[in-house]
């Protein structure tokens, strides 16, 4: 048995012949272990603090009490289209931008096409609300070889209902041997407006996108049988609601998926969001608009709200819409054509529009002369949505990545539109998700420098002792 000096009893735990202040090898593992709980518990513990979250905007209080101007993408480049072909800017693939277009006049804007991928360019007229327009104003687009030969042309107008809201029209160059415009080079993207003499003169913000779709190599392009696609509407979804907040354009719409949705929109305000939709799947949607007070100059207005599904590259494929007196009332329920492929070599069509698999854009317009029908600032709305169709086993195969250029769906893609999620709900919690592991680095950097520090100390402590 070691001696005892000074008749000093060792600590429990420190073996005889110890020296005092100086751990053993027992106490010694303990406090090692008790410095590795101070680092684990200073890394996890920024994550699990109570308060620093992700705060999700959950849309509670519901759409805005008014109309809202087009919002343009944040990283859209500024462009000034010329009235002469030979000074036409170019615009390039994959890229956004913003100019403005006077009444009857035509932009010219240049474009360098290569010989095997599709090509879908489009432009969006985004008028202020409340802007006086002509049923027959509008936007057209056409593109064209430097050679005079069109390859393909679409117009949009604001219809029976004259009202004033972001309208698109895009161009188009298919990789089709049997039509034209399919050899590489350039070639112009001609927008023009259409105004009546009566119109309100001022210009039109617009919104310029350069899509461009890689050559697919293979897999299933067919569309599904014609006796698969719905003849007829499937049952809305029913349950309780959730509640969302639609976007002031493309840009910025919220994402959406199966299930019901509760939004609010004002006279004169157009609401957009977005739906994954697959190859051979349907988006099915009931847009519903409940009852209001109504004022003392009671009547009734035609194609008051008015329900648009477009394709990704901002085509309008089918839209419908209702008249509204202050009783609630449904916009007949609407399914495009199941997403193919090939549906883009069956002419122009509302089924040669449903070619792409991607985001899908459901845009709601609410007339503003309902504000004559009605003392609310505004109304509750209701979107019935459900997205009918299996993907094929083999969808078609791109030489290069779909998903960057804007074409087909992921599973994240699917997670925020179940979620009810924008593109900038999703940026902050990444950002937030990056803090937090900042701060547990820094946390963990801190708890070391402790621990370190605790360990020098303690050795000069039992060096002092022990000399």
């Amino acid at each position: 048995m070691g001696a005892v000096r000074h008749g000093h009893i060792p600590p429990a735990g420190v073996p005889a012949g110890t020296p005092a202040g100086r751990p053993g090898a027992a106490a010694a593992r303990r406090l090692r272990r008790g410095a590795l709980a101070a680092v684990c518990t200073a890394v996890l513990l920024p994550v699990w603090v109570p308060g620093v979250a992700y705060a999700e905007d959950d849309g509670e209080d519901g759409g805005a009490a008014g109309p809202t101007t087009y919002t343009m993408a944040a990283d859209a480049r500024p462009v000034e289209g010329t009235a002469s072909t030979a000074d036409a800017p170019r615009i390039e693939a994959d890229a956004l931008y913003t100019d403005s277009i006077e009444p009857n006049e035509t932009l010219y804007y240049s474009v360098v096409l290569d010989e095997v991928s599709g090509w879908f360019l489009s432009a969006v007229a985004a008028p202020a609300p409340g802007t006086r327009v002509a049923s027959s104003d509008g936007i057209r687009t056409e593109l064209k070889s430097t050679g005079g030969e069109s390859c393909n042309n679409d117009s949009r107008t604001f219809g029976a209902d004259d009202a004033a809201r972001p309208i698109a029209a895009w161009a188009t160059r298919v990789v089709d041997p049997d039509r034209n415009c399919q050899a590489a080079g350039t070639y112009l993207l001609e927008v023009t407006r259409t105004s009546e003499a009566t119109s309100d003169p001022a210009p039109w913000p617009m919104e310029l996108r350069v899509m461009r779709e890689p050559e697919v190599l293979g897999g299933d392009t067919s569309a599904p049988h014609p006796g698969t696609w719905l003849d007829e509407m499937p049952p809305a979804p029913t349950g309780s609601a959730e509640r969302v907040v639609g976007g002031t354009g493309f840009n910025d719409a919220r994402s959406i998926g199966e299930g019901v949705w509760r939004d609010d929109i004002a006279p004169g305000q157009t609401l957009f969001y977005r739906v994954p939709v697959d190859w051979h799947q349907q988006p099915a949607v009931t847009v519903e608009l409940a009852n209001s007070p109504t004022g003392d100059g009671f009547t009734s207005v035609y194609q008051a709200l008015v329900a648009e599904v477009y394709n990704p590259a901002r085509a309008r494929i089918v839209g419908v819409g209702n008249s509204y007196s202050g009783e609630q009332i449904q916009v007949e329920g609407f399914a495009p054509a199941p997403v193919a492929y090939d549906h883009r070599f069956e002419g122009d069509s509302d089924v040669t529009r449903a070619r792409f698999a991607g985001w899908h854009h459901l845009v709601i317009h609410l007339h503003r002369d309902v504000e004559q029908v009605t003392d609310a600032d505004s109304i509750g709305l209701t979107i019935r949505l459900s997205v009918e169709g299996e993907p094929p086993a083999e969808p078609p195969l791109y030489d290069g990545d779909p998903f960057a250029a804007g074409f087909g769906v992921t599973e994240e893609d699917r997670r925020q539109a179940e979620q009810g999620l924008s593109d900038a709900d999703v940026a902050a919690e990444r950002r937030d998700t990056r803090q937090l592991f900042g701060f547990a680095g820094i946390g963990a950097g801190v708890a070391l420098l402790v621990v370190l520090g605790g360990w020098t100390l303690l050795g000069r402590r039992s060096a002092a002792r022990s000399g």
